[in-house]
Protein backbone atom coordinates (compact mmCIF):
# COMPACT_ATOMS: atom_id res chain seq x y z
CA UNK A 1 0.00 0.00 0.00
CA UNK A 2 1.53 3.24 -1.33
CA UNK A 3 0.87 6.61 0.93
CA UNK A 4 2.31 9.36 -1.13
CA UNK A 5 4.08 12.10 0.53
CA UNK A 6 4.19 15.57 -0.73
CA UNK A 7 7.36 17.36 -0.94
CA UNK A 8 8.77 19.57 -3.61
CA UNK A 9 11.60 19.85 -5.42
CA UNK A 10 14.19 22.13 -3.70
CA UNK A 11 15.00 25.73 -4.31
CA UNK A 12 17.27 25.27 -6.09
CA UNK A 13 16.20 22.97 -8.76
CA UNK A 14 17.60 19.37 -7.29
CA UNK A 15 16.37 16.39 -5.63
CA UNK A 16 18.57 15.05 -3.12
CA UNK A 17 18.47 11.68 -1.14
CA UNK A 18 21.70 10.63 0.68
CA UNK A 19 21.69 7.58 3.51
CA UNK A 20 22.63 8.81 6.66
CA UNK A 21 24.49 6.19 7.98
CA UNK A 22 27.29 6.46 4.84
CA UNK A 23 26.64 9.53 3.24
CA UNK A 24 29.75 11.91 4.16
CA UNK A 25 29.12 15.56 3.06
CA UNK A 26 32.85 17.68 3.67
CA UNK A 27 34.79 18.60 0.49
CA UNK A 28 37.23 21.42 1.62
CA UNK A 29 36.56 24.96 3.12
CA UNK A 30 37.27 26.06 -0.21
CA UNK A 31 35.15 23.76 -2.44
CA UNK A 32 35.11 24.29 -6.26
CA UNK A 33 32.10 23.28 -8.41
CA UNK A 34 34.11 20.36 -10.18
CA UNK A 35 35.69 19.46 -6.52
CA UNK A 36 31.64 19.16 -5.28
CA UNK A 37 30.38 17.37 -8.65
CA UNK A 38 33.50 14.49 -8.16
CA UNK A 39 32.79 14.31 -4.36
CA UNK A 40 28.81 13.96 -5.24
CA UNK A 41 30.26 10.98 -7.85
CA UNK A 42 32.20 9.61 -5.67
CA UNK A 43 29.53 9.25 -2.95
CA UNK A 44 26.89 7.96 -5.30
CA UNK A 45 29.76 5.56 -6.34
CA UNK A 46 28.92 3.89 -2.57
CA UNK A 47 25.88 4.15 -2.78
CA UNK A 48 25.42 7.13 -0.02
CA UNK A 49 23.52 9.20 -2.08
CA UNK A 50 21.54 10.20 -5.12
CA UNK A 51 20.79 13.55 -6.75
CA UNK A 52 19.19 14.94 -9.64
CA UNK A 53 18.98 18.21 -11.33
CA UNK A 54 15.31 18.69 -12.73
CA UNK A 55 16.57 22.52 -13.16
CA UNK A 56 15.92 26.27 -12.26
CA UNK A 57 12.54 26.06 -14.32
CA UNK A 58 11.28 23.18 -11.96
CA UNK A 59 12.71 24.67 -9.02
CA UNK A 60 9.49 23.57 -5.91
CA UNK A 61 7.78 21.99 -8.36
CA UNK A 62 5.61 19.24 -6.87
CA UNK A 63 7.39 15.80 -5.76
CA UNK A 64 5.21 13.43 -5.40
CA UNK A 65 7.18 10.59 -3.04
CA UNK A 66 6.14 7.05 -2.68
CA UNK A 67 3.54 6.74 -5.70
CA UNK A 68 2.99 4.24 -7.12
CA UNK A 69 4.96 3.73 -10.86
CA UNK A 70 2.85 4.80 -14.37
CA UNK A 71 2.93 2.04 -17.14
CA UNK A 72 3.87 4.69 -19.69
CA UNK A 73 7.43 5.64 -20.35
CA UNK A 74 7.70 9.21 -18.50
CA UNK A 75 9.38 12.10 -20.21
CA UNK A 76 12.30 11.48 -18.24
CA UNK A 77 13.37 9.31 -15.76
CA UNK A 78 16.65 9.04 -13.27
CA UNK A 79 17.92 6.00 -11.74
CA UNK A 80 20.02 5.36 -8.76
CA UNK A 81 21.26 2.72 -5.91
CA UNK A 82 21.51 4.04 -2.51
CA UNK A 83 22.23 1.17 0.49
CA UNK A 84 19.32 2.23 3.64
CA UNK A 85 21.10 1.92 6.46
CA UNK A 86 19.53 2.26 10.30
CA UNK A 87 19.49 5.88 10.11
CA UNK A 88 17.30 5.67 6.53
CA UNK A 89 17.12 7.58 3.76
CA UNK A 90 16.87 11.49 3.60
CA UNK A 91 15.28 13.61 1.30
CA UNK A 92 17.55 17.31 1.91
CA UNK A 93 18.48 20.29 -0.36
CA UNK A 94 21.34 21.41 -2.22
CA UNK A 95 21.84 23.98 -0.18
CA UNK A 96 22.70 21.77 2.77
CA UNK A 97 24.60 19.97 0.70
CA UNK A 98 27.09 22.60 -0.24
CA UNK A 99 27.00 23.84 3.50
CA UNK A 100 28.23 20.48 4.37
CA UNK A 101 30.43 20.69 1.61
CA UNK A 102 32.66 23.54 3.40
CA UNK A 103 32.16 22.99 7.08
CA UNK A 104 33.22 19.41 8.47
CA UNK A 105 30.98 20.09 11.46
CA UNK A 106 27.92 20.87 9.33
CA UNK A 107 24.77 18.05 8.60
CA UNK A 108 24.08 17.39 5.19
CA UNK A 109 20.56 16.85 6.93
CA UNK A 110 18.50 20.74 6.38
CA UNK A 111 15.85 21.57 9.61
CA UNK A 112 13.26 20.48 6.69
CA UNK A 113 14.66 17.34 5.65
CA UNK A 114 11.95 14.44 5.30
CA UNK A 115 13.02 11.20 6.47
CA UNK A 116 11.43 8.54 3.80
CA UNK A 117 9.44 5.43 5.01
CA UNK A 118 12.46 3.08 3.62
CA UNK A 119 13.69 0.27 5.61
CA UNK A 120 17.22 -0.99 5.50
CA UNK A 121 18.56 -2.64 2.28
CA UNK A 122 19.63 -2.00 -0.86
CA UNK A 123 17.48 0.07 -2.92
CA UNK A 124 16.52 1.19 -6.87
CA UNK A 125 15.58 4.77 -6.54
CA UNK A 126 13.76 6.24 -9.76
CA UNK A 127 12.69 10.24 -10.10
CA UNK A 128 10.53 10.59 -13.25
CA UNK A 129 9.57 13.46 -14.61
CA UNK A 130 5.72 12.15 -16.85
CA UNK A 131 5.47 14.73 -19.54
CA UNK A 132 7.77 17.77 -20.46
CA UNK A 133 4.44 20.08 -20.30
CA UNK A 134 3.86 19.46 -16.63
CA UNK A 135 6.30 20.44 -14.02
CA UNK A 136 5.49 17.46 -11.62
CA UNK A 137 7.93 15.16 -10.44
CA UNK A 138 7.62 11.08 -8.68
CA UNK A 139 10.29 9.84 -6.35
CA UNK A 140 10.17 6.38 -5.57
CA UNK A 141 11.89 2.95 -4.84
CA UNK A 142 12.60 -0.19 -4.56
CA UNK A 143 14.69 -3.22 -3.56
CA UNK A 144 17.76 -2.91 -6.19
CA UNK A 145 17.83 -6.49 -8.34
CA UNK A 146 20.15 -9.15 -7.22
CA UNK A 147 23.93 -7.96 -8.38
CA UNK A 148 22.61 -4.70 -9.17
CA UNK A 149 25.79 -2.25 -8.82
CA UNK A 150 25.48 0.34 -6.54
CA UNK A 151 26.20 3.41 -7.45
CA UNK A 152 25.07 6.49 -9.27
CA UNK A 153 28.15 8.46 -10.81
CA UNK A 154 26.95 11.66 -12.01
CA UNK A 155 23.93 14.25 -11.25
CA UNK A 156 21.17 13.05 -13.18
CA UNK A 157 20.26 15.71 -15.61
CA UNK A 158 22.75 18.38 -14.95
CA UNK A 159 24.00 19.83 -17.59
Amino acid sequence: MFKALNQGVDEDGFVCVIAKDFYSGFVAEDWTLDQLLAHVAQQGNLGSIFIAYPGPNHADAPLLIDVPSTPSQPFREALGVVKCGPLGLWLTDYTQLTMAAQYSDTSALSSSALHLPVPEGTYLLTLTQQTAEISEFQLSWKPAPAGHASGNSSVAWFS
